[in-house]
């Protein structure tokens, strides 16, 4: 989600072609990133929880390899002009931003630079708990099941023996095979060199008339005010990006306790965080719970009340009781219709009478 912000607060400072080419960057390490994930939970038998991964680095290697090629990218790691491909397209958005010389931009500017360091933060614990440290693969119910199924004709004791001593429950990792890793090869090739090889087509000065032909709408303006930001803004993601994997490395990698007590000591926030910010929760009472309730008012006054009474239904209806007056005048009996035939002869008979007169 906070990649497809950049784009959209990059076209609302009036770069539309460091928006576009943060989406042409963004589409090879955000698909490297999700196709590394779902090779990862190939290798670990469905498991889906990073908490029951760790150690994996050296049992799924050129996954491993190709995560780090993404990350290193959606993360933005570069300098001096060399670097993967989210530095150059994430760059470009963030001195866009801060060059357009408004508030508004500023502010992106400075919600950015936070995006930035979250994006750090996650991606890169992300890393750190699913290929370094211990194996935490025992805990996991899909662990377990794969080893209960591979080895139900082994003993008891040695199952047990191999799940204390190495927390593996005695599970190997496997690589995915060559149909996921070709592509994963080549979105990392995508991932390192989009960016440094496609920057001056997007972004440079001569972008707008070589590259859109008027397709996009270019600043030339803002093109040059992007490389006149100051130094301390060219370096924020940078810093932002160094400050994010920081914290990531010490509550991940060091002090590895450190969010059960952050947890512990900041209950109400970790569940906060944990609903993520109630947004769905938002959503529900702003627009869903309305929306059901106009759709069952339609339904029950719209729809039964008027519609069926006065269309379909009442259609039905009305043949119904058609039918039975019908069925009554048909009886069987020969004074029923001899009465019926006497009210029509009546009733013809006044009719002639009252048209004569």
């Amino acid at each position: 989600c906070s990649q497809l912000g950049y784009m959209f607060f990059a076209a609302g400072s009036g770069a539309y072609g460091a928006a576009m080419f943060h989406l042409f960057t963004h589409a090879f390490f955000k698909a490297l990133l999700f196709l590394g994930a779902g090779s990862v939970i190939h290798a670990m038998h469905h498991e889906q929880d990073m908490r029951h991964y760790g150690a994996l680095r050296k049992e799924i290697p050129f996954t491993f390899w190709a995560m780090v090629a993404g990350t290193l990218a959606i993360t933005g790691v570069g300098i001096f002009g060399i670097g993967f491909a989210g530095y150059f397209s994430k760059d470009a958005i963030l001195e866009a931003a801060f060059a357009s010389g408004t508030v508004p931009g500023r502010i992106s500017f400075a919600i950015g630079a936070l995006a930035a360091l979250l994006t750090s933060f996650y991606s890169w614990r992300l890393i750190f708990l699913t290929f370094f440290g211990t194996a935490r693969w025992a805990g996991s119910e899909h662990i377990q099941h794969a080893v209960h199924h591979d080895h139900e004709h082994e003993s008891e004791t040695a199952h047990g023996h191999s799940t204390a001593a190495t927390g593996t429950a005695g599970y190997h990792p496997h690589e995915s095979p060559w149909t996921i890793l070709l592509p994963l090869a080549l979105l990392s090739l995508g991932a390192l060199f989009a960016g440094l090889a496609f920057h001056e087509h997007f972004v440079g000065p001569e972008a707008g008339s070589g590259f859109w032909h008027g397709s996009v709408a270019f600043s030339e303006h803002l093109a040059h005010a992007m490389h006149e930001v100051p130094l301390w803004v060219t370096y924020t993601p940078l810093t932002v990006m160094l400050i994010g994997l920081a914290i990531a490395y010490r509550n991940y990698m060091v002090k590895t306790d450190a969010p059960a007590a952050f947890v512990a000591q900041f209950p109400g926030l970790h569940t906060f965080l944990m609903h993520k910010w109630y947004f769905d929760e938002l959503y529900d009472a702003i627009f869903v719970r309305p929306a059901f309730a106009i759709g069952r008012f339609l339904w029950h006054r719209g729809d039964e009340q008027v519609i069926d009474r006065f269309g379909p239904h009442g259609a039905a209806v009305a043949v119904a009781a058609g039918n039975k007056l019908t069925a009554r005048l048909q009886s069987g009996y020969v004074t029923s219709y001899a009465f019926v035939m006497l009210l029509g002869l009546i009733g013809a008979t006044s009719w002639v009478l009252w048209w004569a007169s």
